[in-house]
């Protein structure tokens, strides 16, 4: 397998790990500017990945949670040039066969997916993520480490869950929603909101991300 690696900060030294510790990689390649300029071998500037001399490359999208709506975007111009953008379920994690996956997603080693959940493009469950039954997580979502999604719990896209939270049954998220550490999310919260706390507590001004 060729190995192409888009954006290449820590997530993409994460990634690159369990990759290469699940498949065979004859080739890899890193598009990121910092790496490039350093003059790392097989590192080239992020905009070349979309060039026809890597089509035959295996690619996976590492840009980090402040970049959720560039990630998938990414994502779709690859698929739609016809490149190869599978999604990633780590060998130590349990999927539903009933659930569904969108290209370009990855679920971490530890993680849960139970039945007739769907997930969207570029989606990120981290380390021991439990997604109860009958969710559905939108395009480019990122659940950071321990989150926890009761049954029934819908969330849009480019939202971002915070380390040990955890959303009870029958709640909608919107889209780009920010949900903080360890918040206990209890009731529906509307597109580009941001709470946290517990109680959870809706924030006047979007949580910053560092």
């Amino acid at each position: 397998m060729k190995l192409a690696l888009v954006g290449y900060g820590a997530l993409g030294l994460q990634i690159e790990g369990m990759i290469t510790e699940s498949f065979t990689v004859s080739t890899t390649v890193r598009f990121d500017d910092h790496t490039h300029r350093s003059g790392e071998p097989q590192a080239f500037p992020f905009a070349s990945h979309t060039s026809d001399e890597f089509k035959d490359f295996r690619f996976y999208v590492c840009l980090g949670y402040k970049h959720l709506p560039l990630k998938t975007q990414i994502i779709d111009r690859l698929v739609e040039l016809g490149r190869d953008v599978p999604y990633f379920v780590h060998p130590n994690a349990y999927v539903h066969r009933s659930v569904t996956i969108g290209a370009g997603s990855m679920i971490y080693a530890g993680c849960t997916v139970d039945r007739n959940t769907t997930i969207g493009r570029g989606v990120l469950l981290n380390n021991g993520v439990v997604v109860a039954h009958d969710g559905s997580l939108g395009d480019g979502c990122w659940l950071g480490p321990g989150v926890t999604l009761s049954g029934h719990v819908t969330i849009g896209a480019s939202s971002f869950l915070g380390s040990g939270s955890t959303v009870t049954n029958d709640v909608q998220l919107g889209s780009a929603v920010t949900v903080g550490l360890a918040t206990a999310v209890t009731k529906n919260v509307a597109a580009g909101q941001s709470v946290i706390g517990n109680p959870m507590k809706v924030l006047e001004r979007k949580l910053t991300l560092i």
